[in-house]
């Protein structure tokens, strides 16, 4: 039987886009001026701690503004839908800078327990038409102070 060898050409940012993605060289468009101030840093250190088996399969019934049983750096995902603040049962009704407080105080939490480039994915809901509050916007804004980057 014939063995069959592929060579991949790696395409390359063109001044309109590119067709593949396969192999691709990004290096100038990340290397442009709209990316300036946004380089990664060189080198990052991996850190991932185990959490025992004693706490795991277990609920906590508890405010994740702290998460002192879980770890730090020990989880990979963390996927979360936090209470809307719109008047139901369970809401608070809290004024927009509690609201976005709160929410900051547990994303700063996750942010210590999630391992070195973990992620956290967020169900957000934006408020209100008239006016119209887009939350996803203040909670992108408030997670990259906290320190997380932001993927497409």
């Amino acid at each position: 039987m014939k063995e069959l060898k592929y060579k991949r050409n790696g395409t390359k940012t063109s001044s309109f886009g590119t067709p593949g993605r396969i192999n691709h060289d990004s290096s100038e468009f990340y290397d442009s001026k709209l990316y300036a101030d946004k380089k990664p840093p060189e080198k990052v250190k991996f850190i991932e701690n185990c959490i025992p088996a004693e706490t795991l399969d277990k609920i906590y019934c508890k405010s994740s503004e702290t998460m002192n049983n879980i770890p730090d750096c020990s989880v990979h995902l963390m996927v979360t839908s936090p209470p809307y603040n719109v008047k139901k049962e369970y809401d608070k009704d809290l004024s927009l800078d509690a609201y976005r407080t709160l929410l900051k105080a547990v994303f700063k939490e996750t942010y210590n327990k999630l391992v070195t480039g973990g992620r956290a994915c967020i169900n957000i809901a934006n408020l209100g038409r008239k006016p119209y509050i887009p939350l996803h916007s203040y909670i992108i804004e408030d997670m990259l102070e906290i320190g997380f980057l932001m993927r497409g």
